[in-house]
C-alpha cells in the first residue's frame, strides 16, 4: 500500500533529476573554495539555509546566516548563498545585491534562472518547482506551494554536505567536536 510520503519523495526525486549536474558541481566547487560562506533567505527557505550553515561549521568552514547578531561583515571573496523559489523575494534580492556590492559572489538556488535573483547571481542552481506566486514551471506538485522547492533545496544542500564530509575523510568525531556543546 502506498504511503502518504511516497508521492512527496517521488516529486522530490523528479525535481532533483532536473538540476543540471554542471550547476551543482560548480556550486560545490564555489562553496568548497570559499574562505567564508554567508547565507540568507526568508521563510522556510531561510530555515533550510540555516541547517546548511550549521553543517558547514561542523565541517570546519566558517559560515554565517545573515541577520544573526554574531554575523560578521560580508566581503571580497566570500560566497553569499541565497534560496528563493520565485527568485524575486524582495528582501532576499536586496540582501544579495548588497552582498555583491561588497565583493561577495552570489550563489542562488532558484526556481528559474531568468528570475531577478537568477540574473543577479554569479552562479545558479535551478530547481524549477511551482511557487507561491503561481508562475508556471516544468514541474507539477500536489503539495502546498513552495514545499517541493524547499524540500528539494534541503536535500540538494544535504547532498553537498554529505559529499564534503566524505571528501574530508568522513570523521564523525571531528565533526562532532565542532557541534554545540551547550544547548538550551
Amino acid at each position: 500500500m502506498p504511503q502518504p510520503w511516497d508521492a512527496i519523495l517521488g516529486e522530490i526525486a523528479d525535481l532533483l533529476a532536473k538540476a543540471r549536474p554542471a550547476e551543482v558541481e560548480h556550486a560545490h566547487d564555489l562553496l568548497r573554495r570559499a574562505p567564508r560562506v554567508f547565507a540568507f533567505a526568508t521563510g522556510r527557505s531561510g530555515f533550510v539555509l540555516r541547517t546548511f550553515i550549521m553543517r558547514l561549521n561542523h565541517l570546519g568552514q566558517p559560515a554565517y546566516f545573515v541577520g544573526d547578531a554574531s554575523c560578521p561583515p560580508v566581503g571580497e571573496g566570500d560566497i553569499f548563498l541565497v534560496a528563493s523559489g520565485s527568485g524575486s523575494t524582495s528582501t532576499t534580492l536586496g540582501a544579495a545585491m548588497e552582498a555583491a556590492r561588497h565583493g561577495a559572489s552570489v550563489l542562488a538556488i532558484v526556481g528559474s534562472r531568468v528570475s531577478p535573483l537568477g540574473q543577479l547571481a554569479a552562479a545558479v542552481v535551478e530547481l524549477p518547482a511551482p511557487h507561491k506566486r503561481g508562475v508556471a514551471t516544468a514541474t507539477n506538485s500536489r503539495q502546498t506551494a513552495g514545499s517541493l522547492f524547499e524540500q528539494s533545496c534541503f536535500l540538494l544542500l544535504e547532498s553537498l554536505i554529505h559529499r564534503r564530509f566524505h571528501e574530508q575523510g568522513g570523521d564523525r568525531a571531528d565533526a562532532l567536536a565542532r557541534h554545540a556543546n551547550v544547548e538550551a
